[in-house]
C-alpha cells in the first residue's frame, strides 16, 4: 500500500481529481491550480483557497488521487 497523498505534511505532493485537474496538497492543504470541472487555471493567489476561482467547484478529498509523472 502506497502512503496517502497527506501522509508528510511538509511535502507538496502533485494530486489529480480521478484523473482530471491539477493540485498540490501540502498536509491538509490544498491547492487547486486547474480545476477538474472548467479546466480553467486558477492564480496561485486564488488556488491556495482550494476551490475554482472560475466555477466556484470544490473538490472531494475522496477524489484525490496521486497525479501521475510526465
Amino acid at each position: 500500500m502506497s502512503p496517502s497523498p497527506d501522509s508528510h505534511a511538509g511535502e507538496s505532493v502533485a494530486v489529480t481529481f480521478r484523473g482530471r485537474g491539477l493540485a498540490h496538497l501540502r498536509g491538509k492543504t490544498l491547492s487547486v491550480l486547474v480545476c477538474p470541472r472548467c479546466s480553467q487555471r486558477n492564480a496561485p493567489k486564488v488556488a491556495d483557497k482550494g476551490y475554482c476561482h472560475w466555477c466556484a467547484y470544490e473538490p472531494s478529498r475522496e477524489d484525490i488521487e496521486p497525479a501521475q509523472a510526465a
